[in-house]
């Protein structure tokens, strides 16, 4: 008896398989051409590779005309309230201070310097 099960469930398996792989169809490959653009008005398109090389021009031409100063400023600014006014006795303020006050420092200089940037940020952001 458990013989012919054996014999029957082998039977049923080869079966399957001789008439599955009969019954196999592929459709050709057709080339995904992506989801349309829509078309936004005031919207260029620009590749990713391109944004981002003209944001980082962009954000070396702002560092140039006054991102470096903006930083030198912010710190020391940063340092002197930090250091003097938020927490008077400890080196706490300084730590916190100082960086807060380099990276305020250099977003202003930067977006002074060169008021491009900020449009080659967002551009680069809101690039596909």
């Amino acid at each position: 008896m458990n013989l012919i099960k054996k014999s029957a469930a082998s039977v049923l398996v080869a079966a399957t398989v001789t008439l599955g792989a009969g019954t196999a169809h592929a459709d050709p490959v057709v080339p995904n051409t992506g989801t349309p653009a829509l078309a936004i008005p005031g919207r260029h398109e620009v590749d990713k590779q391109k944004a981002l090389e003209n944001m980082l021009n962009e954000l070396g031409v702002g560092w140039a005309n006054g991102g470096a100063a903006g930083t030198a400023i912010g710190a020391l600014m940063g340092l002197g309230v930090g250091c003097i006014s938020m927490f008077p006795g400890s080196l706490a303020g300084c730590i916190i201070g100082t960086p807060i006050g380099a990276i305020t420092g250099a977003i202003v200089g930067i977006g002074q310097g060169n008021p491009r940037a900020q449009q080659a940020i967002q551009e680069y952001i809101n690039t596909p």
